[in-house]
């Protein structure tokens, strides 16, 4: 379960370097995914008290009905909300009901290994509104 020691993950962070950040340009957005330990250990965290098979935690603004009806937001005061995704394609789709554009949710494919697969990712919106990912645990598929 541990997400740092996964080759894909080490990858990611060996190019982020010590800002331990990585962000992609979408048009005039931006796609993050954060790398700290520190933020990597409080989506760890919030992931063991929810259900295992969930492969996304997602920062929504609303903690009860379908999935879909809610929007991503930023982190402090929302309703982290786990789901399962059968593939990235999913995933994307996904975040894009919720309200992220659909290039920036496109990026998440192409910039998240194992998304929707074994490794659960953590999704949330930053102040600007940009979306920022976080690797959070392995799981067994």
């Amino acid at each position: 379960m541990n997400v740092l020691t996964d080759p894909r993950i080490e990858s990611l962070r060996e190019n982020a370097g010590e800002n331990g950040k990585l962000s992609y340009a979408v048009g005039d957005n931006y796609f993050h995914i954060n790398l700290l330990n520190e933020n990597i250990d409080l989506w760890k965290q919030t992931f063991e008290q929810t259900n295992y098979t969930h492969n996304l935690l997602l920062a929504c603004d609303k903690n009860s009905g379908d999935l879909i009806t809610t929007k991503l937001t930023w982190v402090v005061g929302s309703a982290i909300r786990g789901a399962k995704a059968s593939d990235a394609s999913e995933a994307a789709k996904l975040l894009t009901h919720m309200g992220v554009i659909d290039e920036i949710a496109k990026a998440a494919i192409d910039h998240c290994p194992g998304l929707g697969e074994d490794l659960v990712w953590a999704f949330y919106l930053e102040r600007h509104g940009w979306l920022t990912a976080t690797p959070v645990a392995q799981i067994k598929c």
